[in-house]
């Protein structure tokens, strides 16, 4: 009688597997530490299918409409539109959020995979969330004209120092996002709030010392930034 060697099937990827390996890849891992970390978490995947999922190959378009067997049929565009509603008025809400705020709103119960494929079908992709301050319109059109002098100028900026500073506060501030176009996983930050403020520069020379401000002192107006510079900057550029 012949032997028949039996069949291993892989277990079926999981919805949510997709947002994972983005935001793996967001980190800076390469393909394949993104399938050790994901073997590690209990999912067998190769470095091609990581590659495969990030280039979005291999990721085939359903025959039919997709119409999960959870939400009612004639409800299912009322829940899709729902979710990507959601996702426009705060692109940081949590899958979990979601599912409450579609059953609050309509009495229907989704699963967290029905809520990733909805997303896939949106468009919308995982990201992680860069803040940076915010410019003034009056401010845009005058830097931009001053950073084209400069490259026109082959200027090295060997004598300059670039100064900035961060503040470090409580509150909210979700690291990840899902978005259609990734220019908007870029969120304004507050510059000037009641919170530690941690100042500092470098230069080709190195770095200077850092100033650290807390309370009313971290709102930084004109003798406020006066006093760090002359603490910080003059005393080491000297």
């Amino acid at each position: 009688a012949k032997k028949y060697r039996k069949s291993r099937s892989l277990p079926p990827i999981r919805k949510t597997l997709r947002d994972d390996i983005r935001g793996l890849r967001d980190d800076g891992l390469s393909y394949r530490k993104i399938a050790e970390e994901m073997r590690r978490r209990g999912d067998r995947i190769s470095h091609t299918t990581v590659r495969r999922i990030i280039k979005n190959k291999g990721l085939r378009e359903p025959r039919r409409p997709y119409t999960p067997r959870s939400i009612p049929k004639h409800l299912h565009p009322t829940v899709k539109l729902l979710v990507d509603t959601l996702y426009e008025e705060e692109n940081t809400r949590t899958t979990n959020e979601i599912i409450e705020l579609i059953y609050e709103k309509l009495g229907v119960e989704v699963r967290r995979e029905v809520v990733a494929t909805i997303r896939e079908e949106l468009g919308l992709r995982h990201h992680r969330i860069r803040y940076g301050h915010t410019v003034r319109l009056v401010n845009q059109l005058i830097r931009m004209i001053y950073c084209e002098r400069k490259l026109e100028e082959c200027e090295q900026f060997l004598s300059h120092v670039f100064t900035d500073e961060t503040y470090v506060q409580l509150g909210k501030n979700s690291t990840t996002c899902f978005v259609k176009n990734r220019h908007d996983a870029v969120k304004p930050a507050p510059k000037h709030v009641p919170k530690v403020l941690v100042w500092g520069g470098i230069s080709t020379q190195g770095p200077c010392p850092l100033i650290i401000l807390r309370g009313k002192e971290s709102i930084v107006d004109s003798s406020r930034y006066q006093w760090i510079i002359h603490e910080a900057y003059l005393q080491w550029s000297r």
